[in-house]
């Protein structure tokens, strides 16, 4: 075997280096979906993105830093979204599966969580599917609220400004029993909860679970793909608005999410227009591919150009048939100039074949 060969065959075979950091990371060479697995159970894996232990860990020592919330406000926080987030999840897959889709995947990564979820191809699965995740988060919400009143006496610490959280910590803060630390964990899950609930219903922006709601709804009335296009373009004005709003009040995440969501709802614009022209399954294919399958762009510019061809010739042999109708029901007097022109270039196609 002469060098390069050995050399290639340890960083692409099963046994190289590459071939056991994509076991390891899913398969994938798509960075979306980098992650780990953490275990497996009802036939559904959850996986934990790389980038969510660096960001547990830049927040646990963002904590060292003056004037920012002390870890013992934001250890339990972490842990709380870490449960919740995967619950809601959860909720997603078994209400899949329950309307007769599939559901094998989780993904937890910073922005929150991805199931892996199929539903069947009707408005009403959608929505349920994706109602799934939310109504995990309602049905906790009236529980971890009464067990957080119960634990602090304070309605402070269940009903306060979701823009100043801290000053309902606060609250407990100032609580000098021992239970303190157990208090601000049950305050966090609530709070978390609530969190999660608020944002995912009430952001109209895919990947969030309120673009995927009004998608669904649309659909129902408008048909499937319209309905995308609509609700991919308020996602794109809601990513604007929530990037305003990120700068406003500084806050990164924020940002970090509306950048996510605006490029899915560009990513979800782009693929109406190849499926305008009959590439929707090239698109689809070549987001699933790793570099060296995905085609080239001239091999892309290629397919749009054939899927283009194809559209035009169908519209074309479309106003032949009706212009033949015309023919067999009017006769060839009633022809417009331009349909006998059509007529002619047809008949001129067909003899030079």
């Amino acid at each position: 075997m002469a060098r390069e060969d050995w050399r290639q065959s340890l960083d692409d075979g099963p046994g190289g280096w590459r071939g056991t950091l994509r076991r390891i990371f899913g398969g994938s060479e798509n960075p979306m979906r980098w992650g780990f697995p953490l275990y497996s159970a009802w036939g559904i894996l959850v996986r934990v993105h790389l980038l969510f232990p660096i960001f547990i860990a830049a927040r646990l020592i963002q904590t060292l830093v003056q004037d920012s919330a002390g870890l013992v406000f934001v250890a339990p926080l972490l842990i709380a979204l870490f449960v919740l987030v995967l619950l809601h999840e959860y909720g997603h897959c078994l209400v899949c599966r329950r309307v007769g889709g599939e559901a094998d995947e989780i993904l937890l990564w910073p922005l929150g969580g991805l199931a892996s979820c199929s539903p069947p191809h009707r408005w009403d699965a959608a929505f349920w599917t994706t109602a799934g995740g939310p109504l995990v988060n309602a049905a906790l919400l009236v529980p971890l609220g009464l067990a957080t009143w119960l634990a602090t006496r304070d309605f402070g610490t269940v009903l306060f400004n979701p823009f100043d959280p801290w000053f309902a910590a606060g609250l407990i803060e100032a609580d000098a029993t021992i239970g303190k630390v157990a208090k601000i964990t049950l305050w966090s899950f609530h709070y978390a909860n609530l969190l999660l609930l608020a944002f995912n219903v009430l952001v109209p922006m895919y990947p969030m679970d309120g673009g995927r709601l009004v998608h669904a709804l649309l659909w129902r009335t408008m048909g499937h793909r319209e309905a995308t296009r609509i609700a991919a373009i308020v996602g794109l004005v809601t990513a604007v608005v929530l990037a305003v709003f990120s700068f406003v009040f500084e806050e990164m995440m924020l940002l970090a999410i509306a950048l996510f969501g605006g490029i899915s709802c560009f990513v979800e614009l782009q693929r109406l227009k190849f499926e305008a022209t009959g590439d929707d399954a090239v698109f689809a294919e070549s987001l699933a591919m790793t570099d060296d399958e995905r085609p080239t762009y001239a091999e892309r510019a290629a397919a749009k150009k054939a899927g283009k061809a194809r559209a035009e010739a169908q519209a074309t042999q479309a106003e032949i048939d009706r212009i033949l109708a015309k023919i067999s029901g009017s006769g060839m007097d009633s022809l417009t100039k331009k349909e006998k022109k059509t007529l002619e270039q047809a008949s001129e196609q067909g003899r030079s074949l």
